[in-house]
């Protein structure tokens, strides 16, 4: 099929079909290696959260992070 009929009619699709067909293909792209990464940053992400609620370690502000990493790398 061509992919701009694909495209098309993909996109005539009620929201919820929709959404489970780009769920479908963005699972079809996974591979070991992306499960992997996946699967690390699960584990380190359970890791600080453990160390922030133990008080090992403080949160910022998502606003505040953007705005030191735009002035120590000046974009």
């Amino acid at each position: 099929m061509d992919e701009v009929i694909l495209t098309e009619e993909a996109l005539r699709l009620p929201t919820r079909e929709r959404a489970l067909l780009a769920e479908a293909l963005l699972d079809s792209l996974d591979n070991d290696e992306t499960r992997e990464i996946e699967s690390a940053w699960a584990k380190e992400a359970d890791l600080r959260h453990g160390a922030y609620g133990k008080g090992e370690i403080e949160a910022k502000e998502g606003a505040e992070v953007i705005r030191e990493l735009r002035e120590r790398y000046g974009k």
